[in-house]
């Protein structure tokens, strides 16, 4: 599958999972895998494998109670439909315009560290991405749907269908073919600190939550350009 153009992590205490002092960090990342219901999703016997490094189902409850124990989070906006990208879809970014994680750090007083990456989608070419799968005949499409919808789901409610006009997020992964292997790069952007934003009442403010959003999300796409 692609790796993740938007990812995030975000970070409570001075080093990762090892220091669970007051001060709380936290980062997102554009690119193009693994968010949504993506490696913590809970894939069956799979699950172990991703638990070894730490992966946790992905939900908004975990989300928070892992910022609450001062833990480091690695976040993926775009989620599956990010990860799974179609054909001329290279690098493209598919976060949602709700600032979910945005306000989930402010009410930690996380930093939100933007990182970017770039190589992954190089080193590849879709055959056939999720909407071709779907529509194979002999109920292979319908079966392949079907796998999808079953798999978790990290949002109770993906606003990028009720709200974006987006297509539903399908769990299904292209098929691809590997290139030539190329160079990686990561970019990280400057870092966004919420500490204190919260007590001053920062998440009534809709415009400056839309505005930080949009700035985070500016540093990934720019470190992907």
């Amino acid at each position: 599958g692609q790796q993740p153009q938007g990812q995030g992590q975000q970070q409570q205490g001075q080093a990762q999972g090892t220091d669970n002092s007051n001060a709380n960090n936290a980062a997102g990342r554009g690119g193009g895998g693994g968010g949504g219901g993506g490696p913590g999703g809970g894939m069956g016997g799979g699950m172990s494998t991703f638990t070894t490094f730490g992966a946790v189902p992905v939900n908004g409850k975990n989300f928070y109670r892992l910022l609450a124990a001062g833990e480091v989070v690695l976040l993926f906006p775009g989620g599956v439909r990010e990860a799974f990208k179609r054909r001329g879809e290279d690098y493209q970014l598919f976060w949602p315009s709700k600032a979910e994680f945005v306000r989930m750090a402010v009410r930690h007083g996380a930093t939100i560290v933007p990182f970017s990456a770039v190589g992954a989608e190089d080193g590849i070419e879709i055959l056939a991405d999720a909407d071709d799968i779907i529509k194979l005949p002999f109920g292979l499409g319908d079966a392949a749907r079907e796998q999808s919808r079953a798999m978790p789901t990290a949002r109770a409610v993906d606003t990028r269908v009720t709200n974006d006009g987006m297509g539903e997020e399908t769990f299904v992964q292209p098929l691809v073919v590997p290139l030539t292997p190329q160079r990686y790069y990561f970019k990280f952007g400057k870092p966004v600190s919420t500490a204190g934003l919260y007590e001053a009442g920062f998440l009534d403010d809709e415009e400056g939550v839309a505005t930080m959003y949009a700035g985070v999300k500016g540093e990934v796409e720019d470190g992907i350009d």
